[in-house]
């Protein structure tokens, strides 16, 4: 029951392109549900007193799920700029989530088949396995990783993605309970922001980063190889996100339409792409 002031709604957004995956989750009260090759996504259940609460509620419900599919199985997509349609409905509902592709996978009461990269994610389906039921956690890192996704340029990809680290960095220092003097004094870094994402790889990769490693191919020496975590640290610090943010004339950048300073953040994409999704594992278990 709810406030008899307030009344049921149901809110459909357009999407940039149709769905690869059908999917609902239960965010807030609310069932929020793409279909496949449907290009909208539909928020339903919504308690509200009027119209504009009612698009507000959908519009926040949406992107969360939205951004849950985009770095959990790949489905990279946006609500389109045009008005929704709203419409009044009647209360009832399922509390679950669960999704399925193209291929007719399931995750959750049916059965589903995956085939997993050498980083744990999913990449393609193949035969049945049951994975089981999905939550959907609140991370406005999720969002940036998706807007990471949404983009063509290497620029505003990787940003985006360090975006995604920087916050669950963040997460992970207060957790800890680390100060600017006790991070410089485990580092000795003289760099805040440098020293806040070491303290992040070490969180997350503890004594294995074998995997970080590998998604760092290319771009460590042979001298790296061992312990990679401080030269990633440089890679994805000093030598693409500050570039990348800043461009003081006696300083180094990277310049957009520079051909050598587009293959240089396209060649790390990979390696923020998995420093990213790793993140995110860890702030949905551990955090």
């Amino acid at each position: 029951m709810f406030p008899v002031d307030e009344q049921m709604w149901m809110v459909t957004f357009s999407l940039n392109k149709p769905s690869p995956s059908e999917a609902y989750s239960e965010i807030d009260g609310m069932k929020v549900e793409v279909k496949e090759n449907r290009g909208e996504v539909v928020v339903g259940f919504i308690q509200a007193t009027d119209v504009d609460e009612a698009r507000r509620k959908a519009l926040l419900a949406a992107n969360e799920f939205l951004s849950a599919l985009s770095w959990r199985f790949g489905a990279h997509l946006a609500i389109k700029g045009q008005p929704p349609n709203v419409e009044r409905i009647d209360p009832s509902g399922k509390k679950q989530i669960f999704l399925e592709t193209q291929e007719g996978v399931a995750i959750g009461e049916k059965m589903i088949g995956v085939k997993k990269d050498a980083s744990g994610y999913i990449v393609n389906v193949l035969d049945s396995q049951r994975l089981g039921k999905i939550d959907v956690k609140h991370s406005d890192a999720a969002d940036f990783y998706r807007r990471a996704h949404l983009t063509d340029h290497p620029f505003e990809k990787f940003g985006n993605l360090y975006k995604v680290a920087e916050n669950i960095a963040d997460k992970i220092r207060i957790v800890k309970g680390h100060s600017r003097y006790s991070l410089e004094q485990a580092y000795g870094r003289r760099s805040y922001e440098m020293e806040v994402l070491q303290l992040a790889l070490d969180e997350c990769f503890g004594g294995n980063s074998s995997s970080l490693a590998g998604a760092a191919k290319g771009l460590l020496s042979s001298s790296d190889i061992q312990q990679p975590i401080p030269r990633i640290v440089e890679i994805l610090y000093k030598a693409n996100r500050c570039q990348i943010m800043h461009a003081k004339a006696s300083g180094g950048k990277k310049v957009p339409f520079n051909p050598q300073d587009e293959k240089d953040v396209t060649a790390a994409l990979p390696l923020m792409d998995f420093v990213a999704k790793s993140l995110l594992e860890y702030e949905q278990t551990l955090l």
